[in-house]
């Protein structure tokens, strides 16, 4: 039993391993996804501005501009949800949290099993 015991810490602490390079894949692609969106949204409001400045006061441009504007809150929302989902997700592999890893698992066992189904097929 202690063999297996050992074989069984060893595949835990691999699997944690895993689980830590995944979080921090996903913390820094979470990075660059807000250091570009931020980018854009700075863009994007100096864009507005100088519009605002230069266009006449006609009804058309004005609601061509709001639009506009709507768009962008929307995509601002979006974008906002899909970085708490990731944030969530990099939190709950720091805290270890054993739905996500069970999850994380049963996703590499699947794909393995996926990838040999394949594979035989294949050959």
């Amino acid at each position: 039993e202690a063999s297996h015991r050992s074989y069984r810490l060893s595949t835990d602490s691999g699997l944690l391993l895993e689980v830590a390079k995944t979080a921090t894949s996903l913390e820094t692609q979470l990075l660059h996804m807000q250091k570009a969106f931020q980018t854009k949204k700075r863009s994007n409001e100096m864009r507005l501005k100088a519009m605002w400045l230069r266009l006449s006061a006609t009804k058309s441009n004005k609601d061509a501009l709001q639009r506009e504007e709507e768009y962008f809150n929307k995509l601002s929302a979006k974008r906002s949800k899909q970085f708490a989902k990731i944030r969530s997700a990099v939190d709950a592999i720091s805290n270890k949290d054993p739905k996500l890893l069970f999850g994380f698992v049963r996703a590499v066992h699947d794909a393995t099993v996926n990838d040999d189904l394949h594979a035989m097929a294949i050959q």
